[in-house]
């Protein structure tokens, strides 16, 4: 096992911008928020965009077996224990500029519930912790993917923070993994080679019926590298 840490706390790493707006907030004062403040109609909702440089690079094609999320909140909206961060794919895996926020929002993969105000907290994603959302952002970062959206489309009244309105001011993602390997039988010798790949449940479920069929014919072949 090996494990990959992240870190979306800077100018270029973390921050948010209105659904309908092109001005994006920057760095850890700003956040990446979710939610809307005093913001009656969907275009004010914000656009939170967490960046965790080298993400993708690291992980895609791994097989992850745990994640975890080390947020931090500022003193925002609600002190409620049951408010939910809703993550989403980016449709860009930088914290673009110029665009408007709705075209960084991508498909949902998930939600966490908890105290997300004015405090560090760590949650666990596994099989079998908070499955749903690790099944998703799992899939999500072994596509090589880099970045993750908060987006709730929530607005408020003219004076108040909707239900679940937070900031996120420092975000440390956690990944453990396994690279994607296989072991075979070279004569009287067991060797593991790097499995070649596109889309792993498909090379897997394939990989393991020529297995089978070879097995039955006393030989064995593998697709990969030494």
């Amino acid at each position: 096992m090996a494990t990959f840490t992240a870190t979306a706390n800077s100018n270029t790493t973390i921050g948010y911008a209105q659904y309908g707006s092109t001005t994006w907030n920057r760095g850890t004062t700003n956040g990446a928020c979710q939610g809307a403040y005093q913001g009656t109609s969907a275009s004010r909702s914000r656009v939170g965009v967490m960046v965790f440089s080298g993400t993708g690079a690291a992980l895609k094609g791994k097989i992850i077996t745990q994640i975890t999320l080390r947020i931090t909140c500022s003193a925002a909206g609600s002190g409620s224990s049951s408010k939910k961060l809703s993550f989403r794919r980016a449709n860009y895996q930088t914290l673009q500029t110029g665009i408007r926020g709705s075209a960084q929002v991508g498909a949902a993969l998930g939600t966490l519930t908890g105290k997300f105000y004015n405090n560090t907290v760590t949650h666990t994603l596994s099989a079998t912790s908070n499955a749903a959302l690790f099944e998703a952002m799992k899939d999500y970062f072994a596509e090589g993917n880099s970045a993750l959206v908060l987006y709730n489309g929530e607005t408020s009244s003219s004076s108040g923070y909707s239900s679940n309105y937070a900031r996120v001011t420092t975000c440390v993602l956690t990944v453990t993994y396994m690279d994607a390997t296989v072991w075979y039988r070279d004569g009287s010798t067991w060797k593991q080679c790097t499995v070649w790949y596109d889309d792993h449940q498909e090379l897997l479920r394939n990989q393991t019926n020529r297995s089978e069929k070879a097995d039955r014919s006393g030989s064995r072949r593998v697709m990969g590298h030494p």
